[in-house]
């Protein structure tokens, strides 16, 4: 008896040490931080409780660490837990040497691929929250981890042992806070369920999720490195959410368009991966989930689109929103499946189980996204062998086509018009992991000879893809859907980036030999002065980077004279644009330091210019900022920061209080609708926020002009001088709102994102430093026709299509696309497409710098 007891005694022991092992520390739940339930009607978090829970959880769960890597636009910390099985996060140097090591076959044989694949673990990351307003994500990340770093079921215990898991609550932790002060400020009141009044990113808005490849905020570039330096992780799961009336969630299988440069056999697993999450969502009686519809697998520049560029499985997921945190009721006859890939409410493919209708919570939000989530993880988790080694094996699959089809490498030649922008296009594709080389010696491809120093980026690399799409001119898919209405893109149909930038770039169809090395890093040459004069400087003001040496001479009270005329010195020709600065020591000094920074060359002569020129007057900017938060704002800010352009953002008040001309000589207004533009919101926000600039605001802007100064309107904000200023002039292409459910219009031009090409009268002011031929992005945008204005930019009497697609072409030809016309002392020019976009088209930057400074 006694040995019986010391038995069951004994048993009791170990099961007792054993459950200290598996619970040796209690892991406080996010509630206990947050002062309330994760998924509760009307509460969210602020970012910084987001960051307090997560190093709590960091400091007591041996499964979680916690990294900082950066600070965001406007300074927050920018955060991302690893969470895995303790040995694994004790050996995470080794887990990312494995997962570089099978990012590239040309290092590894097959069986050696098969031995990592063994040997690592599965890389599995989940961005949450990019766009701010999308709150749930942010909420499920943390209990997410919880559950992670304190539950023991099988299921988690394999996916610590298996999967390394790099979880983001936000990728935007500036708009968290934005989003979590203005909903709390209006809990309870009128106004709960209103829109932001300003962009929750600070420059870019919801286009935060547009700049995956041309990684310009500082938020992209923290996990570009993460993505394609560091860590190569072999899924990206992006969670998203959408409107309220549609599905209750979207994944993947994606829409058409595919876009071939992604790998048939990645896009099969990621539809492995997806169709488990489907089945799960199902088992747990989650309705209304569809696929194959919406999202489609074509553009680029998305956080779920670039990595299957990088043979990365990039998964997106979209749920229904509420109004932030407060929960909504639907009922059956407002559900509306009308976007892409729906045929009416009834099961179909794309719709397996409708939602019926009811009350929608930001609990259900959070629910979808963790049965995702998980399904992920345990997914990889069972066949983590498998998914590491085809991580492999689609890289090798890229490298065996570069290898074996063209085109075989893309060339940047030396003789650029504008070589630092030529670089910075080089940098974009460093920055997204390309291998970028330089020749050592001179060399033939394609039956054309190129010197020594020549940049070249072969395709046989693991990323062969990426750069591909990015480089190569693009025919966007026909698909009708109506006779004579086409089948709009989800959002655009090309990106060319050579075209975009202004950047000779050559592709190579045939196989060739060069003598090259690896570049790691672009370096920007030191710019040079050529002469020895010491009379005026001169610069040709052929590169967008000599803006800023304009501009930093405007900050010190220099202003230079502009040439109006061409003229020659030096034996060098100078075409209209030429900058003429005297030389003394305060511009000695700005020049030499600018052309060190920047890598472009300036003149100095003792001679005497003769030619016709005008001293350039300080520009006072005034970029208009609506209540309806507006992208393009952000974007054009963004550039004009970059390139060191002094400017005041106002809004209605100040339009409407008149006397301008007092304070600016140039006001900007981004593109935007008219009726955003004068009548802004009606109803639905606070009072503050209503309004557009009015009547009031239409007189005080012409009487601005009237008085001297220039008004530029880029877009569809151009149809405020043709409505309202009595000039000559027609707008061919009036603003439709798609994402709206405004109908396509048959006969129309339709070009819903591609790259033409353009005619450009660079005798103008607007026009100086511009070959006379140049390509612009074009998205619905206007076409002017001009009965009485300057023509500058024209479309020529051709179909204009360099990438992407156009229909109804024919009624563009000839027309304007810039238009200059002037009213009493001052002028009005149009810019009728997007000369900034996303700040990608370096090409057409200067269009809006000569606006400003001419």
């Amino acid at each position: 008896m006694a040995k019986k007891s010391i038995r069951i005694t004994g048993i009791i022991l170990i099961l007792f040490i054993f459950s200290l092992n598996s619970f040796s520390k209690e892991i406080t739940p996010p509630e206990k931080v947050l002062g309330f339930k994760i998924g509760e009607d009307f509460k969210i978090a602020s970012w910084s409780d987001i960051v307090k829970y997560c190093k709590i959880l960091s400091k007591e769960s041996e499964r979680v660490n916690l990294l900082t890597l950066g600070k965001s636009t406007l300074g927050r910390n920018f955060i991302m837990l690893v969470i895995s099985s303790p040995i694994n996060l004790n050996k995470v140097d080794e887990i990312k040497k494995i997962q570089k090591m099978l990012h590239d076959p040309r290092k590894i044989s097959d069986e050696e691929a098969k031995k990592l694949a063994k040997e690592g673990k599965a890389v599995i990351l989940i961005s949450c929250s990019i766009h701010s307003t999308e709150i749930a994500s942010s909420l499920m990340s943390m209990e997410l981890a919880y559950k992670l770093a304190s539950f023991n079921t099988p299921d988690i215990n394999k996916i610590l042992e298996n999967v390394v898991l790099l979880l983001v609550p936000s990728v935007n932790p500036d708009g968290i806070d934005i989003v979590y002060n203005w909903y709390n400020k209006y809990l309870g009141t009128p106004y709960e369920s209103s829109p932001l009044p300003w962009l929750y990113h600070y420059y870019t808005g919801h286009d935060n999720n547009r700049d995956w490849f041309m990684v310009t905020q500082k938020e992209t570039r923290l996990l570009t490195k993460v993505y394609y330096h560091e860590w190569f992780p072999i899924v990206i799961y992006d969670v998203h959410q959408m409107g309220k009336y549609g599905p209750r969630l979207f994944i993947p299988p994606y829409y058409d368009p595919i876009n071939p440069n992604i790998d048939p056999l990645l896009l099969r697993e990621l539809y492995i991966i997806t169709s488990q999450m489907a089945w799960d969502l199902t088992y747990n009686g989650k309705k209304g989930v569809a696929t194959n519809a919406i999202f489609d697998a074509w553009y680029n520049m998305a956080n779920r689109a670039a990595p299957l560029r990088h043979n990365v499985i990039g998964i997106l997921s979209e749920a229904a929103s509420v109004n932030i945190a407060s929960p909504i009721f639907i009922r059956k006859d407002e559900i509306r499946l009308t976007r892409r890939g729906f045929i009416n409410y009834e099961p179909q493919a794309s719709y397996i189980d409708p939602w019926p209708g009811g009350w929608w919570r930001i609990r259900d939000i959070i629910d979808y996204e963790e049965i995702v989530s998980f399904s992920l993880l345990k997914t990889v988790a069972n066949r983590k062998e498998e998914f590491l080694y085809n991580y492999y094996l689609f890289a090798k699959r890229q490298i065996e086509k570069g290898r074996s089809e063209p085109p075989f490498a893309y060339i940047v030649p030396l003789n650029q018009k504008d070589y630092p922008t030529a670089l910075k296009l080089l940098e974009v594709l460093q920055k997204g992991g390309a291998e970028v080389y330089k020749a050592l010696s001179s060399f033939k491809a394609d039956g054309v000879d190129y010197p020594a120093g020549t940049w070249v980026i072969p395709l046989t690399q693991p990323y062969r893809a990426f750069i591909k799409d990015l480089l190569e001119f693009k025919v966007y898919p026909r698909k009708e859907i109506q006779p004579g209405i086409l089948e709009r893109p989800y959002d655009e149909a090309s990106w060319t980036l050579p075209l975009q930038m202004g950047v000779k770039v050559v592709e190579i169809i045939n196989p060739f030999n060069a003598e090259l090395t690896l570049v790691d890093k672009i370096q920007i040459p030191k710019g040079k002065i050529i002469g020895k004069g010491n009379r005026y400087f001169i610069l040709p003001y052929q590169t967008n980077d000599e803006t800023k040496i304009i501009n930093r001479l405007f900050s010190e009270g220099i202003n230079p004279y502009v040439a109006v005329e061409s003229f020659s010195l030096m034996k060098q020709s100078f075409s209209p644009g030429a900058i003429i600065v005297p030389y003394n020591q305060k511009t000695k000094k700005i020049i030499l330091r600018s052309i060190s920074e920047l890598g472009v060359n300036v003149f100095s002569t003792n001679k005497e210019i003769k030619v016709r020129k005008i001293k350039m007057e300080t520009p006072k900017i005034a970029i208009y900022q609506s209540w309806i938060a507006n992208m393009d704002e952000g974007w054009l800010r963004w550039v004009l920061e970059k390139f060191e352009f002094s400017f005041k953002v106002i809004h209605n008040s100040e339009i409407k209080s008149g006397n301008l001309i007092n304070r600016y000589n140039v006001i900007i207004i981004p593109n935007m609708s008219l009726s955003a533009l004068i009548e802004g919101r009606k109803e639905g926000v606070p009072p503050e926020f209503r309004g557009g600039i009015g009547e009031e605001g239409i007189i005080s802007l012409e009487e601005f002009v009237r008085n001297g100064g220039k008004l530029l309107t880029i877009g569809h904000s151009s149809e405020l001088p043709i409505k309202y200023f009595n000039i000559k002039v027609k707008n061919l292409l009036s603003y439709r709102d798609f994402r709206r459910g405004e109908t396509e219009e048959k006969g129309r031009i339709y070009c819903p994102g591609s790259i033409l090409k353009v005619k450009v009268k660079n005798s103008h002011p607007v026009g100086y430093g511009f070959e006379n031929i140049c390509a612009i992005f074009f998205r619905n945008s206007p076409v002017f026709d001009v009965e009485k204005g300057e023509v500058i930019v024209y479309y020529p009497d051709y179909n204009p299509l360099l990438s992407g697609i156009i229909e109804n072409d024919e009624k563009m030809y000839g027309k304007a696309a810039i238009v200059e016309c002037s009213i009493g002392k001052g002028k009005i020019r149009m810019i009728g497409f997007k000369p900034i976009h996303r700040a990608q088209a370096h090409g057409t930057f200067k269009f809006v710098f000569n606006s400003i400074f001419f």
